[in-house]
């Protein structure tokens, strides 16, 4: 659905206010009844929203001066007639301006985890992600001076895109875990888990069947978007061994196959026919992955990396267009062990949700690129992790102790959430799984005083951690379970794990991107100053580097007001519960 701000006229002292425009374009709303429909759920909240017609999008600049005298109020991106005053000092805002950039963008609105009791419902479900789409895509939105799309922000996807030191034990899945008190969330504690496969040596990857399927529609014109589609493909090919096989499907307006599977070691042949692909015309990708898929039927062999690589920047406008309707076509090649990746490229014109949930339930993952720098960190650095699946379907199931535990919050996953009954059900999609990936998850906790008896004596489990998956070319559902200690809580932040620390920091930017209500009770600097008492060795890490300059410029650009505060200012915050709102 596509909601764009208009300008509010205003009368009164001869004024006219305009307010711009919603930095996206396009929002694809969750399905709900016609009551949620006029609803955001934040953390159990509901907010009034405000019907305003489009007239497009119109770009704009607001003063203090300007909201004061013309008795507005702002209500997120809308203004709100005959409202009381703003004070000058609670508004930080400069420009909220809907470019050429967003306008073209699509995502869908999920809402964000409560903080739930832990009495009335103790247990966690939700399925892993190793992807790392929606943190490269803000990413290179705020390189361009542009503040990303809230929508576009998945907490899960900005924990995970960092690369974190766990220690691996012998069986398929390691498990770490720390917990230290949030430096945000007064009476709160920070739980840190993470999971990691077993890494392989690159004599011990399969061989691979790979099959590209690549957008050349007249959209991928445009942002270096087809420069970036043949340098992705030649970057992979070059890591591969001559014996495995690559086969390359195109699609405009049709689909057609223009390399037939040949052997890596024909290298000239294939950059050939690669170098020569040209855009144009409109972007049927239901034909691409059909025919993709059928050429993967045919190169499948058992035992072997068996993969449709989707390279798009998914403005399918021919054929079926909903991730659903393309995945019912596919499933029996899915079902089969034909696995799935969809690599994102471009800014202006871009579909993240179609090709996020494409890699979500089509057992796969989904990953951004915006330069050579995550080329090489997706297809040199981490070639196994993306080629070798060691689990399909794997699930996180967290069950906290009622005795220690009072209140928690899953940070992220909103899209991945499962009923506690979908754990063992083995027709319930999970994530897929990469050799060596690393896989975290943060919960906000609130430790119950009987906790600190236990901990003196080091007895006692804030929670049970429980994995699902199948092997990649199984269908039983295979169970392993981990006891979460009252050992790992730490009575201060200076001493836990560097890796703990960072994955809050991040976790703490992309809360405060998507304006989540309790990014209120910190700035950008608060997050950088977590950033900047991290161990020198972390933060000369380049993904640490990146980072910091990430928090650095949405601090400078980041004009968005908090649209809680007049109502339900900070000083006042309950810690514990969200008011409802009218």
């Amino acid at each position: 659905m596509k909601i764009y701000l208009t300008v509010l006229k205003i009368t009164g002292s001869a004024l006219l206010v305009a307010m711009l425009a919603n930095c996206a374009g396009h929002v694809y709303n969750e399905s709900a009844s016609e009551s949620d429909e006029s609803t955001i759920i934040i953390t159990g909240s509901r907010i009034k929203r405000t019907d305003v017609k489009s007239n497009g999008p119109v770009i704009t600049v607001i003063s203090r001066e300007e909201i004061e005298r013309s008795n507005v109020r702002l209500i997120g991106n809308l203004l709100a007639r005959e409202a009381p005053k703003v004070k000058a000092e609670r508004l930080i805002y400069k420009r909220i301006a809907n470019s050429a950039i967003a306008s073209n963008q699509i995502f869908k609105r999920y809402k964000v985890n409560p903080t739930i009791q832990t009495i009335h419902n103790p247990v966690s479900t939700f399925s892993m992600d190793a992807d790392n789409g929606s943190y490269k895509l803000a990413s290179a939105m705020l390189n361009r001076g542009q503040i990303p799309n809230p929508d576009g922000i998945r907490i899960e996807e900005f924990i995970n895109s960092m690369d974190y030191r766990y220690n691996q034990g012998e069986g398929l899945f390691s498990v770490s875990a720390e917990a230290m008190p949030s430096p945000f969330r007064d009476g709160y504690h920070i739980l840190h888990l993470g999971l990691q496969t077993k890494t392989l040596a690159e004599h011990e990857r399969n061989p691979s069947n790979l099959v590209f399927v690549a957008d050349i529609s007249g959209s991928m014109a445009s942002d270096n978007k087809i420069d970036l589609l043949k340098n992705a493909m030649t970057t992979l090919i070059s890591q591969l061994d001559k014996d495995d096989h690559i086969a390359l499907v195109v699609y405009n307006d049709n689909a057609s196959v223009v390399l037939e599977p040949t052997p890596v070691a024909n290298k000239r042949k294939i950059f050939k026919v690669i170098n020569n692909l040209q855009t144009g015309g409109s972007t049927n990708a239901e034909r691409g992955l059909i025919k993709g898929y059928e050429i993967a039927e045919q190169m499948y062999q058992p035992g072997f990396n068996n993969r449709v690589i989707l390279t798009s920047d998914g403005m399918a406008n021919v054929g079926s267009v909903s991730p659903e309707s393309i995945l019912a076509k596919i499933s029996e090649s899915k079902d089969k062990g034909i696995f799935l990746t969809t690599l994102g490229v471009g800014i202006g014109m871009y579909n993240d949700h179609l090709l996020e949930q494409l890699a979500n339930k089509g057992n796969g993952n989904y990953l951004y690129i915006a330069n050579q720098n995550d080329i090489q960190s997706a297809f040199v650095d981490g070639l196994s992790s993306q080629l070798q699946t060691v689990a399909k379907d794997a699930k996180i199931q967290v069950t906290f102790d009622p005795k220690f535990v009072s209140n928690y919050r899953l940070l992220g996953y909103e899209n991945r959430q499962l009923k506690q009954q979908d754990f063992t059900d083995a027709n319930k999609d999970g994530g897929e799984i990469g050799a060596g990936h690393k896989v975290t998850a943060l919960f906000e906790i609130k430790l119950k005083n009987e906790s600190k008896n236990h901990r003196t004596t080091k007895s006692g489990s804030i929670a049970k951690l429980s994995i699902a998956y199948k092997k990649p070319q199984g269908q039983k559902v295979q169970i392993m379970t981990k006891q979460i200690p009252l050992s790992v809580i730490r009575e201060s932040s200076s001493t836990v794990s560097p890796d703990s620390r960072l994955s809050f920091a991040v976790a703490a930017f992309a809360e405060k991107l998507r304006q989540s209500y309790w990014s209120r009770l910190y700035n950008y600097e608060d997050i950088d100053s977590l950033l900047s008492h991290l161990p020198n060795d972390y933060k000369r890490q380049q993904q640490v580097i990146d980072l910091r300059k990430l928090v650095t410029k949405a601090r400078q650009i980041d004009s968005r007001i908090d649209t809680y505060e007049v109502d339900h200012p900070v000083a006042n915050i309950n810690y514990d519960r969200v008011p409802l709102l009218d």
